[in-house]
């Protein structure tokens, strides 16, 4: 049996970044962008810090290109 956990959830406005574990796999995040979709970069990390830094850096970028049209 696979046991997965929320460990970290991040709220931006219109925008949720959350990070699981897997045990034996490692860290995973999470985005919800404001059309509700629900997006994942396929990569692990070794820490809930780095998976949460990939979201925020996510957020970041698309707010900053949603911006810049």
């Amino acid at each position: 049996m696979v046991t997965r956990s929320l460990i970290h959830v991040s709220v931006f406005p219109g925008w949720i970044a959350g990070v699981t574990y897997h045990r034996g796999e490692g860290y995973r995040c999470w985005v919800i962008n404001p059309d509700l979709a629900v997006l994942n970069d396929g990569e692990v990390y070794p820490s809930s810090q780095a998976a949460i830094a990939a979201g925020r850096q996510f957020i970041h970028y698309s707010l900053e290109a949603g911006s810049s049209g």
